[in-house]
């Protein structure tokens, strides 16, 4: 049975979502084993995250021609097989090693976004766009509960080496898959498009994608929004580990179960907001209600008390991704619905590129925060203040440009 063009785009892009994901939040799961085995601190594993984020950064401000020249789905399935290949370096366990591998693991996963945009713009149904492009994010989420029940314990009896193995077999694995649906998704490709290295590395190329985001000033400020939940997300997830089995005294098993936790939170939480957003058609609304709950639930999760089990923390975690990583399938059915005509690529990529400064920014300062306060309460306090001072400052701005 044949299915029908928007199932197989939704299908494909879940798919490289949750295989990009699992290999970048493999990670954070291994994190203390990784730290550890490298010689530096536990808290460096926020150097790690950024680098990711900021290669993603990279691809997304001069990458968008290739994924015109070749093709979206081409595009997404070279860079899961780079990612995989990135990864496998990670396991060499030299700290410049794995610094720069996980830059090259970012870079990989650049296509993603404004890929599987382009790909879902071009089939979703209307109706249900919002929960199309949130089901799509969940296999983010999905990757990550994979990496939390999976890794940590292979990591926690073989090694964390061991552990990678499994994320790098499941992206060439997933990029080989994806191959039979090529004709059907290598959307608007254009293949007589001219790459040379100025016109990847010009300045025009680097505008291209802020311009189409700062052209609809309801796009862009919801992106700013979002980049505020990015840094929330990207410190609560991305320290996870380390700060339950540093604080906590977790095993690495039962802090990956935790971990996966959120993730899954994270997973349910785009579903439903996705389906919530085609009911309410308030997209901006939702997006503040989210980052003053994300923000009340980071505080709670700093203040936990010392001897707080699984009991407590596997509930708080799963509501902490419920409403901390629910919101890249709406910002990204905007991007679908505002961009500018045959500008939706640029816009996916100026958009992600700003929130993904959140990513790199936001772990990068609360490792340095970690350090200079010699503890983990003020910098997760000052993670869901910023939160709630930008839902604060942005709510009236959002809810009227909406349009």
């Amino acid at each position: 049975m044949k299915l029908p063009l928007w199932a197989t785009g939704l299908l494909v892009t879940t798919g490289m979502q949750m295989a990009g994901s699992f290999m970048s939040q493999s990670l954070p799961v291994v994190a203390p084993l990784l730290t550890a085995g490298a010689g530096v601190g536990r808290e460096q594993i926020g150097v790690v995250y950024a680098l990711n984020s900021f290669g993603s950064i990279l691809f997304m401000a001069f990458g968008t021609p290739l994924i015109l020249r070749f093709g979206p789905l081409t595009a997404m399935r070279t860079g899961v097989f780079c990612g995989a290949c990135a990864l496998a370096l990670v396991s060499i366990g030299i700290w410049p090693v794995v610094v720069t591998a996980a830059l090259l693991m970012g870079l990989s996963y650049g296509p993603a976004p404004p890929g599987s945009t382009r790909i879902l713009a071009a089939t979703a149904i209307p109706k249900h766009r919002a929960l199309i492009f949130s089901i799509k994010q969940a296999g983010a989420q999905l990757g990550g509960v994979l990496a939390g029940l999976t890794i940590a314990p292979v990591a926690a009896h073989f090694g964390w080496a061991a552990g990678l193995a499994l994320p790098v077999t499941v992206g060439v694995l997933t990029a080989l898959a994806v191959a039979p649906a090529r004709q059907a998704l290598e959307i608007a490709r254009d293949p007589p498009r001219p790459i040379s290295f100025a016109g990847l590395f010009g300045l025009r190329n680097l505008r291209a994608p802020f311009a189409a985001v700062a052209a609809v000033p309801a796009l862009m400020a919801m992106t700013v929004l979002t980049t505020s939940m990015a840094v929330a997300q990207g410190c609560l997830f991305s320290f996870c580990v380390t700060y339950l089995v540093t604080t906590r005294e977790m095993t690495l098993t039962q802090a990956g179960v935790a971990y996966a936790c959120m993730q899954g939170g994270g997973m349910a939480g785009r579903i439903l907001v996705g389906w919530t957003a085609d009911r309410s058609r308030n997209i901006p609304r939702d997006l503040v209600l989210q980052a003053w709950a994300a923000a009340a639930l980071a505080v709670v999760w700093a203040l936990l008390p010392a001897d707080a089990g699984m009991a407590a923390i596997a509930p708080l975690a799963l509501a902490i991704g419920l409403t901390a990583a629910s919101w890249p399938g709406l910002i990204l059915s905007e991007v679908s619905r505002l961009a500018p005509p045959g500008r939706i690529a640029d816009a996916a990529s100026g958009s992600t590129m700003i929130t993904f400064a959140g990513y790199v920014m936001g772990p990068l300062l609360f490792s340095l925060a970690v350090r200079l306060t010699g503890g983990w309460v003020v910098p997760y306090l000052l993670v869901a203040g910023q939160m709630a001072g930008m839902a604060a400052f942005g709510s009236w701005r959002l809810v009227r440009a909406r349009r």
